[in-house]
């Protein structure tokens, strides 16, 4: 099992707020975040549901114009 480290420039931790001490780890499917300042540790979600179609369709349609004919 091998853990892929890769440091996130910029990145600000959201419990201490030290700057560029991010890391991302990334194992098989798993990624998740960590601050090597404090040890805030954060999971990635690993499976995002497509949206959703709304069950009400909106009342948005296309409309085409057509040019009008000369007489």
């Amino acid at each position: 099992m091998n853990i892929r480290r890769r440091f996130i420039a910029g990145a600000k931790c959201p419990k201490c707020e030290a700057m560029d001490r991010i890391v991302m780890l990334t194992q098989d499917d798993a990624e998740w975040i960590e601050c090597i300042e404090c040890g805030y540790s954060e999971n990635r979600p690993t499976h995002v549901d497509a949206p959703e179609e709304p069950a009400i369709p909106d009342e948005i349609g296309v409309i085409q114009f057509k040019p009008r004919s000369s007489k």
